[in-house]
């Protein structure tokens, strides 16, 4: 089943202190419109909801292969750099999660 991601804003600084890198998934980002992310026999897509600091947790995953089937100009991509995923508080896992994107954007799936 697919779940939609909501994208947020946060301080990446704040979040990743502390994260631990150990047992982490591994998912594929496809950079379409809207983006997908397949993580644990999961695929969720993504919106455009903004999360705060305290709507993520710690990291349990990190993007290992980008297929990149929309070709977007440098100034134009809104998927640069997908990379660490977070576990969403109070929400599951098989639910929601979150995604950096861009250097200092999250996004959130459902």
């Amino acid at each position: 089943m697919k779940r939609v991601l909501t994208m947020g804003l946060i301080f990446i600084s704040i979040i990743l202190s502390g994260c631990n890198t150990n047992n982490l998934s591994d998912a594929e980002f496809t950079n379409l419109t809207p983006a997908e992310i397949k993580m644990d026999n999961s695929t969720y897509l993504m919106t455009d909801e903004v999360l705060t600091t305290n709507e993520v947790e710690e990291q349990i995953g990190k993007v290992t292969k980008i297929l990149e089937i929309v070709s977007y100009s440098e100034d134009q991509n809104p998927y640069k750099n997908p990379n660490k995923i977070f576990k969403v508080s109070d929400e599951s896992v098989e639910k929601v999660i979150a995604i950096q994107v861009n250097e200092q954007t999250v996004y959130r799936k459902y």
